[in-house]
């Protein structure tokens, strides 16, 4: 019998949002899934223009020391870069990727401005919900497909050695032929 608990799809019924006006009705709302990561949300005025999910431990109120803070920011100056490709302002005018990420995460561990979202009143809410399951399912299938190819790897090798052994005692035997009969 095989027995899987699919507690890990389970996700919060509602998630903390904040959201930073960036450049032109353009803005960034970062939304906190607990226990799962977040969810950053690229919007022109209330057009959702793209949706990131961030699978990541860190919290809100610890952002300093942790191993996956560089690509989440890396993430916000690609947001950021979307936003101002389109624009036609001073560099120096420009928010930094780090001052953004910053500021999302002190406005979610100050709960400022923050908007509690469910299924009842966000899309965004359900958008993020389905994109965790299937983010947490395409993790298991690259796992399996890493597994079967480990699998065929170590049956590939195996049957080669195998064929190796086999050729190395018909060699020996045809060796030990040719010596003992004089012929070579």
């Amino acid at each position: 019998m095989l027995v899987r608990n699919l507690d890990f799809l389970s996700i919060p019924k509602e998630f903390s949002k904040v959201e930073l006006e960036i450049y032109d009705n353009r803005s960034i709302s970062l939304v906190y899934i607990e226990g799962k990561g977040y969810s950053l949300v690229l919007k022109t005025q209330e057009k959702i223009d793209s949706v990131f999910l961030l699978k990541t431990d860190i919290l809100p109120s610890n952002v300093n020391s942790h191993s996956d803070r560089e690509d989440f920011i890396n993430v916000i100056k690609m947001l950021l870069d979307n936003i101002y490709s389109i624009a036609d302002i001073k560099e120096y005018e420009k928010q930094h990727q780090e001052h953004v990420f910053l500021r999302l995460m002190d406005m979610l561990n100050e709960g400022t401005e923050v908007e509690m979202i469910s299924e009842e009143n966000s899309k965004t809410y359900t958008d993020i919900e389905k994109g965790f399951m299937k983010l947490e399912i395409d993790i298991m299938d690259n796992k399996i497909n890493a597994l079967n190819e480990s699998i065929s790897n170590v049956s590939t090798n195996l049957q080669s050695t195998v064929d190796e052994i086999e050729e190395n005692k018909w060699g020996n035997k045809i060796r030990k032929s040719i010596d003992q009969n004089n012929w070579g």
